[in-house]
């Protein structure tokens, strides 16, 4: 057998140290031992008393309103511009593409820092209105490049041949394009939430102290000491990301594959 190379050992070694923090999250949130020096036994306890906590079931009701508003306006927002974006060329086209790419490159704490100066000379109070813009304006870049990418593969034939039988704009999107990205939309949809559920900096930035989310609550109690509840509750933020974020990638994979199939039974037929 050949030796492994230093590229698989050191792939290893970053795998290893990107996820065994996650196992031993996991490991400790069932650990009965309350000081976390040793195993004291498998135990159900931490979750209990993660569910049972007032200000935990709080901040996750904080949590779902914030990604649950974020989400309908974010892609509200990509739809139109994504269907706005199809009638754009040259120039126009690119200055669009970088205002959708610039607020995926540029840092989160930049917008956030930047809304929290904007909404304070205008003194407009922070909470859950705040945090659901300052979500808006970065999460939505993601919703369009999904759909814009579903555009790209999108037979406009289908469009053309309902207004030419005279359906207006409104029956034309509503009968035949909507069908046709509801995919894109509803994985958008789920990437927005998960990463609005998960976000740390803007919430923690635009929520003051009338909005306070799960993950701001997780990052103000391991200030003091990591307990087992701590564990707890990150490990159920963890499951509802990863689960949003397994159906998106289900349903892009799904879709995608039938557009596969659909394009190649059009050129079987040609």
């Amino acid at each position: 057998m050949r030796r492994p190379s230093l590229v698989a050992v050191l792939a290893l070694v970053v795998v290893a140290l990107l996820y065994a923090p996650i196992v031993l999250v996991v490991i400790n949130s069932f650990n009965a031992d309350e000081l976390l020096v040793q195993w004291g036994g498998f135990t159900l306890t931490w979750y209990d008393e993660a569910l049972s906590d007032q200000r935990v079931r709080s901040a996750l009701v904080t949590s779902v309103q914030v990604a649950i508003l974020s989400t309908v306006v974010a892609m509200a927002l990509a739809i139109t511009a994504a269907l706005w974006a199809r009638r754009l060329f040259g120039r126009r086209r690119q200055a669009f593409d970088a205002t959708t790419f610039v607020r995926i490159i540029l840092p989160e704490t930049v917008f956030a820092l930047g809304l929290f100066i904007l909404f304070a000379q205008l003194d407009i109070p922070l909470g859950i209105p705040a945090v659901v813009v300052g979500h808006v304006v970065f999460l939505s870049a993601y919703a369009t490049i999904i759909l814009q990418a579903r555009f790209a593969t999108m037979n406009e034939n289908l469009e053309a041949a309902a207004a030419d039988l005279g359906a207006p704009p409104w029956r034309v999107f509503r009968r035949v394009t909507m069908p046709q990205i509801l995919p894109a939309v509803i994985a958008g949809g789920l990437l927005i939430f998960s990463f609005s559920f998960d976000d740390v900096v803007t919430s923690l930035f635009l929520g003051g102290t009338r909005a306070e989310t799960l993950p701001v609550l997780l990052l103000g109690l391991i200030r003091l000491r990591v307990t087992p509840e701590v564990n707890a509750i990150g490990v159920m933020v963890m499951l509802t990301t990863t689960i949003l974020f397994a159906v998106a990638a289900g349903i892009l994979s799904v879709r995608s594959a039938v557009g596969a199939r659909s394009t190649e039974a059009r050129g079987g037929t040609r």
